[in-house]
């Protein structure tokens, strides 16, 4: 495999994994290495690294469409209901690997992530504490160097399989690790590494509203980004603990919790958006555990976080620019929360 490749059509240059493979450049250039928050995008990749096992990336990749109409979107709330019937269709499917213990691992692992997102609120939760809540980035300087497995990889890959999930071993667990986003493995020399000046891409595409899903979206569209702020003039945002009945005054509601609260149901909450990446990290939350007199360090350590997360904040600046912007907690402190201290951050470049 060459160290690097450079596509002539635009003179960058890609990791050596690329090669000569045309399909390989989009997924390269707008997918791998991207933090991944969506529950459907990860037990995508859950499904299409299980099913790799001995075989190319190439030969997955070029059947990624195949794969999606033969497992529901992706949902794993419905491959988990597959019987024997959908079974036996999967095995005639051409547009699949067509492997019996590779179909029924899909199934198998569909009824195990239910189950992670019933105890930890989504899967996207569960699978990020395991890098501390945000990306590693490594500076490779060569393909050869990128390990094949780590630490993290080896964690995750004993846990899954005590949680029933098959084919999930540490090479093809750091694959998935890979693939959305837990750790950056684009080489140094990559147009995409990060130390390149190459523009976040969103961590949060999805807007599918399910009850399962770590992204919500009520059917509203997010607001354009139409106005512009007058200079010094900080945005109109409003706070409110989620527990509180929601009302036509609040507006656009977004919950800034990186778990989903207690004893809620999504359909009692009223969420209009779930944007953990404006959260704090757990170990943060944690450190902070709202006592009063961490809060100044809690504030400039929570800022610090939220530098590395421009595009969500310009994100919140965008939606309180065109429509009323009402920001759900669910800390009982009301004046020492995580809420409290983004409506600041969001506003500090503004009046600055």
């Amino acid at each position: 495999m060459p160290s690097k490749i450079i596509d002539f059509t635009d003179g960058r240059i890609r990791c050596g994994w690329v090669g000569n493979k045309p399909h390989f450049i989009p997924y390269h250039d707008q997918e791998w290495g991207v933090p991944v928050h969506d529950e459907h995008r990860h037990f995508e990749m859950l499904i299409l690294e299980g099913a790799q096992a001995g075989l190319s990336w190439s030969t997955i990749l070029l059947r990624r469409e195949g794969y999606r109409k033969a497992f529901a979107k992706f949902d794993p709330t419905k491959v988990a209901r597959f019987d024997s019937r959908k079974q036996l269709a999967l095995l005639n499917n051409t547009a699949i690997i067509r492997n019996r213990l590779k179909i029924k691992s899909a199934i198998t692992n569909a009824k195990a992530f239910l189950k992670v997102q019933d105890e930890f609120g989504s899967f996207d939760a569960y699978i990020w504490q395991f890098v501390g809540d945000k990306p590693k980035i490594n500076y490779w300087r060569d393909m050869s160097k990128v390990p094949a497995t780590t630490p993290e990889s080896d964690a995750l890959s004993k846990d899954l399989k005590k949680r029933g999930f098959s084919f999930v071993g540490s090479t093809v667990i750091y694959a998935h690790m890979q693939a959305a986003g837990l750790v950056n493995d684009h080489t140094i020399d990559c147009f995409r590494h990060p130390s390149n000046g190459n523009p976040r891409i969103s961590r949060n595409k999805a807007t599918s509203k399910s009850t399962r899903s770590g992204t919500i979206s009520s059917g509203n569209a997010l607001p354009p980004n139409q106005g512009k702020t007058t200079k010094g003039k900080p945005l109109k945002i409003w706070l409110k603990r989620i527990y509180e009945p929601p009302s036509a005054e609040d507006g656009f509601r977004v919950l800034v919790d990186r778990l989903w609260p207690r004893g809620l149901s999504k359909e009692a909450a009223h969420v209009d958006l779930w944007l953990r990446d404006v959260a704090p990290s757990t170990a943060l939350r944690k450190w902070f555990n709202h006592e009063t007199g961490r809060w100044k360090e809690f504030t400039r350590r929570y800022a610090s976080e939220l530098d590395q997360q421009r595009e969500a904040v310009e994100r919140l600046r965008n939606m309180a620019r065109t429509t009323k912007l009402t920001l759900l907690f669910s800390a009982s402190n009301l004046e020492h929360n995580n809420a409290v201290a983004l409506k600041s951050y969001v506003n500090q470049s503004i009046v600055s």
